[in-house]
C-alpha cells in the first residue's frame, strides 16, 4: 500500500510517519486489496487534526480525529474511525447464508405410513 503524508503548519517528523505506517499496516486485514492512504497532519491554533484517506478496489474509508493535547492522540482517533468503517464494510460483504449445502436445497419431510403429504382440497 502507498501511504502519502502531508503537513500543514507542521513538520512531519519520522516518528509520525513511523506510528502511522505501523498502524496501517495493521488494515490489510480487513481489506486485502488497499490501493492507498493519504494522511493530513495540520495544526490550527491550539487543535490538532489528523485526516486519513484509504482507497481500496471498491470502497474508500475517511477518518479524522482531532485532538488539543498531542498530534499522536488525534493520528490514533482517525486511524479507530477507519478501522471501524473497514469492520463495517467487511460484515456487509460476507455472506451469511449456506448456498450450496444439501440440507438448505432439500427439503426433509418425515411422514407416517399411511398419510399422504398434500391432501387434495374439496371446494
Amino acid at each position: 500500500m502507498d501511504i502519502r503524508f502531508s503537513g500543514r503548519n507542521l513538520a512531519v517528523t519520522e516518528g509520525m510517519k513511523q506510528h502511522l505506517q505501523e498502524k496501517l499496516a495493521g488494515l490489510e486485514k480487513y481489506a486485502p486489496r488497499l490501493v492507498e492512504s493519504h494522511v493530513i497532519l495540520k495544526k490550527e491554533k491550539y487543535l490538532f487534526i489528523a485526516e486519513i484517506t484509504l482507497s481500496a478496489k471498491n470502497f474508500r474509508a475517511y477518518g479524522e480525529g482531532r485532538s488539543k493535547d498531542n498530534i499522536f492522540v488525534s493520528m490514533d482517533q482517525a486511524y479507530l474511525r477507519i478501522e471501524k468503517q473497514l469492520k463495517k464494510f467487511r460484515e456487509k460483504l460476507k455472506d451469511h447464508h449456506k448456498h450450496g449445502s444439501e440440507e438448505s436445497n432439500k427439503k426433509i419431510r418425515i411422514e407416517a405410513p399411511g398419510q399422504v403429504s398434500n391432501p387434495p382440497r374439496s371446494r
